[in-house]
């Protein structure tokens, strides 16, 4: 018999962590950029992989010397070019994130999803991918995104689980792992095939570094 879980919950990104991003949510970032000829890079927009949408853009306005109020507005423009791109390449769940999703629920430990997405785009791309989280966190449900710990310490709230020891966290990008490390939880695990370098989040304070969520399982029974 395997041993058990470590954890009561276990809260996922989505995009580059459990759901493939081919480059969708930069190519959203360069519609909505090039359209109101806002400066930014390529590297500018990676840094900022992981935040709230409206506070990216916010900043992208102010380093332009324009108006914040219009971030809303262009977080609203975004989503759209993220939701006309599904359209065009369904979303596709990355190796070993359905297996993980499955296993964890099999066996009684509750998911999340926290994403820098609204929390209405989050939902409809799980609903896409069909799978049935016990919560679903997006950055406008929250005082603060990432790299803070407020969605973690919502999916914990929503799903009834108090004590961070027993919650684990899986991301793509160094504010992924610092909103773990901020909300004390026990597994803060680093993934790969997303943004960004097993260098690049070992440094930020990951627990784990995994090329995919494959060996998850084996992580948090505490095996390696």
């Amino acid at each position: 018999m395997a041993p058990p879980f470590l954890v009561d919950l276990f809260v996922f990104d989505i995009a580059g962590t459990t759901v493939r991003d081919d480059g969708m949510v930069h190519r959203a970032f360069r519609v909505v950029a090039d359209r109101h000829r806002l400066s930014m890079s390529d590297e500018w927009i990676k840094a900022r992989m992981g935040w709230n949408k409206v506070h990216v853009f916010a900043e992208a306005l102010r380093l332009s010397a324009r108006d914040e109020s219009g971030a809303p507005a262009l977080a609203d423009e975004f989503t759209n070019a993220i939701l006309a791109d599904m359209d065009a390449r369904p979303p596709e769940p990355l190796r070993g994130a359905a297996e993980s999703m499955l296993g964890l629920t099999a066996a009684g430990v509750r998911t999340a999803f926290n994403t820098g997405y609204s929390a209405s785009l989050a939902e409809e791309i799980i609903r896409r991918v069909g799978w049935k989280p016990d919560a679903i966190i997006g950055s406008d449900l929250v005082p603060h995104g990432r790299p803070a710990p407020d969605m973690i310490r919502l999916a914990m709230s929503r799903t009834g689980v108090a004590d961070p020891s027993r919650v684990g966290v899986a991301g793509d990008t160094p504010s992924d792992i610092a909103a773990g490390r901020a909300a004390g939880c026990r597994f803060v695990v680093g993934v790969t095939h997303g943004t960004f370098g097993a260098e690049d989040l070992a440094t930020a304070g990951a627990t784990h570094v995994l090329p995919d969520l494959l060996g998850l399982m084996e992580v948090l029974r505490g095996s390696r």
